[in-house]
């Protein structure tokens, strides 16, 4: 709808991999390649024009393939990053667990992105988060932007492409709730369960 040639994604759980596909996005699975080497070889070796954050530290490190090898020597590093950027709050029965790699989703978008290209940061960072490769950021003249996103500037705009026919939302819906299990909702995206990417909560 912005005017992209190609959006490549990046994620590690096959319903959103599929989710995307849907979509006409070229999928890259996390834990079968390695997502930078991927966009570069689909991209000629020159990486992408722009990339999206859209993690934040809940970001998890691969369980296999070539990815997982590589982020094996910052184990520790993360380890280190989680415990002063996201704590393990006291987690009930597996809920709310903090991704294992914080800073991962940033690394891999620096070294994606093409130079001279811009780097979107929307996933939730908090303040005493850190961790930024920001020599190969500057190395690299890529410009960054980011922040928690501005809803009263792009909703009019969205909700009248979705009055013109122009964007249909239930194509990205993967589940629709009542309000009464909005809880056990939450819970089951937190889980990351299969089928629980984008829910919409009916108040009706």
């Amino acid at each position: 709808m912005q005017g992209a040639g190609r959006v490549l994604v990046v994620d590690g759980i096959s319903d959103r991999l599929e989710t995307a596909r849907l979509q006409n996005a070229e999928t890259i699975d996390f834990n079968a390649e390695h997502p930078v080497q991927a966009i570069k070889e689909l991209t000629g070796g020159i990486g992408a024009d722009r990339v999206i954050d859209a993690v934040g530290i809940d970001a998890q490190m691969p369980a296999e393939g070539p990815a997982a090898a590589e982020s094996e020597q910052f184990i520790d590093r993360f380890a280190d990053e989680q415990d002063k950027t996201a704590p393990r709050i006291a987690p009930v029965n597996g809920q709310w667990e903090p991704g294992d790699a914080p800073s991962l989703a940033l690394r891999w978008a620096t070294q994606a992105v093409a130079k001279a290209g811009t780097i979107g940061i929307i996933g939730v960072y908090p303040p005493q988060h850190e961790a930024f490769p920001i020599g190969e950021a500057m190395n690299a003249n890529l410009t960054l932007k980011m922040g928690n996103c501005n809803h009263r500037k792009y909703v009019p705009g969205l909700l009248s492409k979705i009055a013109a026919g122009q964007a249909d939302p239930t194509t990205v819906w993967t589940r629709q709730e009542t309000i009464p299990s909005a809880l056990q909702a939450y819970e089951a995206f937190d889980r990351r369960d299969p089928g629980w990417t984008k829910v919409t909560l009916d108040v009706g």
